[in-house]
């Protein structure tokens, strides 16, 4: 299993690294509108979307997840859209941070062998640092692919 997805990491590795040789093949044969397309228009959104990426997201220890996720904007099989949920209002970890355990039964007694459970922790990027991925993506791709159709 985890050579499976070690294989997988490096493949889209490997499809950033070709992008980046195909850019710079671009550049330097004076093929620069291609060039910018291949970086604005391929390279950002792929960085966004596919490029292998720590997750980051929210665990119920308060700490930031460490799995092998999807881009800047994606996350793990566990995190799978959270960044984009939480641009676009729907935070369920910032809510489970909020949430509070009910206290203890009073049929039941302290053990010192169990840990006390947490809520998740607060978020590991600020949301204003998500919504700038967002945009930065989005709007690359964009320019990438007007530069393609107008230029001089």
């Amino acid at each position: 299993m985890a050579s499976r997805q070690s294989s997988g990491v490096a493949e889209r590795a490997t499809v950033g690294i070709v992008l980046v040789i195909v850019a710079t093949l671009f550049w330097m044969s004076d093929q620069r509108r291609l060039a910018i397309f291949v970086v604005l228009g391929l390279f950002v959104p792929y960085l966004a979307v596919v490029a292998p990426f720590r997750c980051g997201g929210y665990t119920r220890e308060r700490r930031a997840c460490r799995l092998i996720g999807n881009g800047w904007l994606m996350g793990c099989k566990y995190h799978r859209f959270a960044r984009l949920g939480r641009i676009f209002g729907r935070d369920r970890d910032r809510a489970a941070a909020r949430y509070r355990y009910p206290g203890r039964s009073v049929r039941a007694t302290a053990s010192a062998g169990l840990p006390r459970r947490q809520a998740a922790g607060e978020p590991t990027r600020p949301r204003g640092f998500d919504l700038l991925s967002l945009t930065v993506s989005v709007s690359s791709m964009v320019a990438g692919w007007l530069a393609l159709w107008i230029g001089p």
